[in-house]
């Protein structure tokens, strides 16, 4: 009996293995409608298809969990090896599995009946002819393409469907065809997309990989065809070839791949937090990266919440329409913090099941906006209350909307008909019935006629109110089709208006009288029309202000500017004055019109005495800028000369206490020389200190010639030498001036050197002329420098007492030398400056003021002090050189020295011995002098009167007013043993 074809079943299974896709023909071969049960899992839709078969992979079908288990397992492996089933309904069936590419799994089901019943003729060999007819009818009935190869590799038959799927192989498909041919020939025919332009290379990778046994291989032709392709073994050693068509299947699949990657791209670009979510779990199945900056990474949609209870009541208002519009709730923002937000929400079916799509807007800036609406509407109300006008708003019905407290008072008669609400006309109409206004009863309906254009258009009058008071009054209509009106009491100013007249002849003899030089001018040609006393005065007698100018095109671009303008503010011009002298004038005017006619007011001011102030003014700028600079320079030098202090302080004290012990002559004149090179350094260190306090360091009355000789003792020779013309003109018997010798000697021999440097190379005159005189005017003593040389380039002069600026070649000059001249002069109150220019030679004026002072007593060299026995004296350094130089002195002297190297050391000592003197350093680590003498004033009172210092650092403000606040006798280093000894005699003797 032959057997009817049958269709070919399937099912489709998701990557979860829950039944997507199916069709009847799975399930029955009646063709009857079939309750397919999509969204079951593979296990259960197995269960179902096993209670319609009898054998399954050649084992009788049985209804226990093993057995289903069993199958389940084996269905799986499908891919590997199809599975033979028989139906209840006595047909065969060949079960293949195919992954598919986007997960899950696909298993065919083809009616193999008729091939099952030709393979058991087959063992029949009376059958075999009439097993072979059915099984190429089978093949000829099934909808894929089926081909069947022996174990040659050989062609043995194929179905029409097949050959249809190889057309352009077509002719050459025939039994007997070696599969390695048809790969070369389909190759040759571009059949295959990958194989194109490697023809050769493509047939050799298939002999090379040879027969593969695959299943569900989705293979891409060149035509744009798309075929699923799997190859079974036989048992006899062939090989089966399937073909199913899925080219639709796959445009399907890129036009949907193609929809959602669009629609995921605009998500993902739209500027609004969108995401998707489950119901129940609240699980996040989509969120766009505008959401994840807004709300972050969260796991749920109830996270999202800042109270996660408000979620089921934000679900039930959801569920009432299905939908939800700006529902308003607290929301946690990716930094975790809360914020308003309202959330615009939809419920849609997707993969068979209902999610939330919703929308999430940030309120933070809206409602901050709401409420400065609102604090502004207030400030708007409180501003207009606090008006001075009157303000009335009406609506476009002509109906008040508001008025503020300042119109009603003006609208006393009718304050009780101003409520919000009622219509302009009414309002009017009971004002002049009540006699609020000027207004005849008679004439009423007129005067409310000529009103009605008052909100139509801008309007600004002015009406007296029975009470003889005066208003003025605006309306502006709006946009909205309202009006506002406004009113201000004008009475105080008509009553201005009526004294006006009266005043208007005062001002005339105010201006008459005012020193204010004021006049009018036609602008056209200049004539004068009124002119103050103060203006003849400046300016005099003159019929036309173009006779002023000194420059008539002046005057011609100030009428210009004017005209363009009409106000000129400042116009500076030389005028000329009623004593025939020319003069720098401010000019400031106003052009008016005057009877039909454009005039100038103008007021002059003479600037004559401002100029002067303004150059005075530069000048002394110039001078602070110079000591700024200088004072700047200072602060720098004092802390060199503080760093030099203490290596000097050794220096100085060795070689002088080498020079008295020396046991020969020759040693005692090597120690003479570091000595005297030794305090060279020390005056210089000092004086460093001295210009950077700006005081002098040893000071005296000293006769300037006396310091001009002396210096040209250190210059003279070597200007002389440098065939220079040296003179000198100096006034005899100058008063004395108060100052430091040494200072000022340095200034004289700095100047000399420089005027010597300046002729080095010069062709002309060569010639240093030195003169010293008294200016009696400004009881100064002045000495000037003069030579012949190059000059100063004007636009350099103003800064030669710049530090570090210097005219010399680069390694000829430092550029702090006259920094320094400047700083030793100020410090003693005089003044230097420089008269130069190109080629004109260069002078220096050093003015000192005369002195009203008298030398005091000198001290006496040396202070004996009594050296009782037990003596002794505590010093406090952490320098260990100093410390050592102070005590081997002290030690010479027959005191006895006990060293310290730190205010805790000495702290220490104190606590353990009994000092008649302590001697410490001011600036140490760990404990300073000011600290050690705050702890020993606590601790042993008895001895603070018996501290004195000795330090390099007393430029600092704190050291400064530490020494002035504590009283203490101190010493400057670098120290010599002299000063060293006076100090201690001096503070001992004062204990005796």
């Amino acid at each position: 009996m032959q057997s009817k074809p049958s269709q070919t079943g399937y099912v489709i299974f998701d990557e979860s293995d829950a039944l997507l896709e199916a069709n009847a023909a799975m399930f029955s071969q009646a063709g009857e409608p079939v309750d397919l049960p999509y969204g079951q899992g593979r296990a259960g839709v197995l269960a179902r298809l096993l209670s319609s078969w009898l054998t399954f992979d050649g084992k009788p079908v049985k209804s226990t969990k093993a057995f289903l288990k069993s199958a389940d397992a084996r269905w799986a492996k499908a891919e590997v090896q199809p599975i033979e089933v028989e139906t209840r309904e006595g047909r065969w069936k060949l079960l293949t599995s195919h992954p598919r590419p986007n997960g899950g799994t696909t298993f065919i089901s083809a009616d193999i009946t008729r091939l099952k019943e030709a393979e058991i003729a087959h063992r029949q060999e009376a059958e075999i002819a009439h097993a072979r007819g059915l099984l190429a009818d089978a093949i000829e009935s099934v909808s894929e393409g089926f081909a069947l190869y022996d174990e040659a590799g050989k062609l043995v038959m194929c179905n029409r469907r097949y050959r249809d799927m190889n057309k352009q192989v077509a002719d050459i498909l025939k039994p007997g065809l070696e599969w390695v041919e048809l790969m070369r020939v389909s190759a040759e025919r571009g059949v295959y997309l990958d194989a194109v332009g490697r023809e050769d290379e493509w047939v050799a990778e298939r002999l090379k990989n040879g027969i593969e046994f695959i299943t569900g291989y989705e293979l891409e032709l060149a035509d744009g065809e798309w075929h699923m392709v799997s190859v079974h073994p036989t048992e006899l050693g062939g090989f089966v070839i399937t073909r199913a068509d899925i080219t639709e299947r796959k445009q399907i699949e890129k036009a949907q791949h193609e929809a959602d990657e669009i629609v995921r791209q605009v998500l993902d670009t739209c500027p609004v937090p969108i995401q998707m979510s489950t119901i129940e779990e609240g699980k996040i199945l989509y969120r766009n990266p505008a959401h994840f900056d807004l709300i972050g990474h969260k796991k749920t949609a109830s996270e999202y919440f800042a109270d996660p209870e408000m979620r089921p009541a934000y679900l039930a208002e959801l569920f009432k329409n299905n939908m939800l519009n700006r529902y308003e709730e607290q929301m946690v923002n990716a930094d975790g913090k809360a914020f308003p937000a309202s959330i615009s929400a939809r419920l849609f079916e997707f993969q068979g099941q209902q999610v939330i799509v919703s929308v999430v807007f940030d309120e933070t800036e809206r409602i901050a906006a709401q409420n400065q609406l609102a604090r502004a509407n207030e400030r708007l109300t409180d501003a207009i209350e606090s008006l001075s006008e009157g303000f009335a708003l009406y609506d476009k019905d002509d109906c008040l909307v508001m008025a503020n407290e300042r119109y009603r008072q003006m609208h006393a008669v009718t304050a009780d008909v101003l409520q919000p609400g009622v219509n302009w006309f009414v309002f009017l109409r009971a004002a002049a019935e009540r006699g609020q206004f000027p207004v005849e009863a008679k004439n009423t309906d007129d005067w409310l006629a000529e009103r009605a254009k008052d909100r139509s258009e801008y309007r600004q009058q002015e009406f007296q109110h029975r009470d003889g008071n005066w208003y003025l009054v605006k309306t502006n209509p709006i946009r909205e089709g309202g009006f506002v009106v406004t009113r201000a009491d004008v009475s105080e100013r008509k009553r201005a208006e009526a004294a006006q007249l009266e005043a208007d002849e005062l001002v005339r003899k105010v201006l008459e009288a005012c020193p204010v030089n004021i006049q009018m001018t036609r602008a056209s040609d200049g004539k004068l029309l009124y002119r103050s006393p103060a203006t003849k005065e400046l300016l005099g007698e003159v019929t036309s202000a173009v006779d002023y100018y000194v420059n008539p095109e002046a005057r011609e671009l100030y009428v210009e500017r004017l005209m363009r303008t009409g106000v000129v503010e400042d116009f500076e011009t030389e005028l000329r004055r009623a004593d025939g002298e020319t003069c720098w004038c401010s000019i400031s005017s106003r052009l008016i019109d005057f009877h039909g006619e454009k005039v100038i007011v103008s007021h002059t001011y003479d600037l004559t005495d401002r100029i002067q102030m303004h150059e005075e003014l530069e000048r002394q700028r110039e001078i602070l800028h110079q000591n700024e600079k200088l004072s700047a320079l200072g602060e720098l030098l004092a802390g060199v000369a503080h760093e030099l202090n203490n290596p000097l302080s050794v220096v100085v004290g060795q070689s002088l206490l080498l020079q008295e012990t020396a046991a020969d002559n020759k040693t005692a004149a090597r120690a003479e020389k570091i000595g005297n090179a030794a305090e060279r350094c020390s005056r210089i260190v000092k004086t460093f200190l001295a210009m950077a306090r700006q005081q002098p360091t040893r000071t005296s009355n000293v006769q300037l010639n006396d310091i001009i000789e002396a210096a040209l003792e250190v210059a003279g020779y070597s200007i002389r030498s440098s065939d220079v013309d040296l003179s000198l003109k100096l006034t005899p018997d100058l008063p004395l001036v108060w100052g430091d010798p040494d200072q000022l000697s340095q200034v004289i021999i700095n100047l000399l050197v420089n005027a010597e440097q300046a002729l080095n190379d010069w062709d002309g005159r060569r010639k240093i002329k030195i003169i010293s005189r008294y200016d009696k005017k400004f009881d100064k003593v002045v000495v000037k420098i003069v030579d012949t040389g190059p000059g100063i380039p004007d636009e350099i002069v103003s800064r030669v007492f710049e530090p570090f600026f210097t005219t010399k070649d680069v390694g000829a000059g430092t550029g702090i030398g006259l920094s320094f001249c400047h700083r030793i002069i100020a410090s003693h109150n005089g003044q230097i400056r420089v008269q130069s220019g190109t080629g004109k030679g260069t002078a220096f004026f050093v003015s000192l003021p005369v002195s009203s002072r008298t030398n005091a007593d000198p001290a006496p060299d040396e202070i004996e002090a009594e050296l009782p026995g037990g003596h002794s004296i505590l010093v406090v350094d952490d320098e260990a050189e100093v410390g050592e130089l102070i005590a081997e002195v002290l030690i010479r002297d027959g005191y006895k020295v006990v060293l310290a190297r730190s205010g805790v050391d000495a702290m220490q000592q104190l606590s353990q011995l009994s000092f008649s003197l302590v001697l410490s350093d001011l600036k140490m680590p760990d404990m300073d002098g000011r600290r050690l003498f705050d702890r020993v004033a606590g601790e042993f009172p008895q001895m603070a009167d018996r501290l004195a210092f000795i330090t390099g650092d007393t430029m600092s403000p704190g050291a400064r007013s530490f020494l002035d606040e504590s009283g203490r006798p101190f010493l400057e280093k670098p120290i010599k043993p002299e000063e060293l000894r006076k100090l201690v005699g001096s503070i001992l003797g004062d204990a005796a």
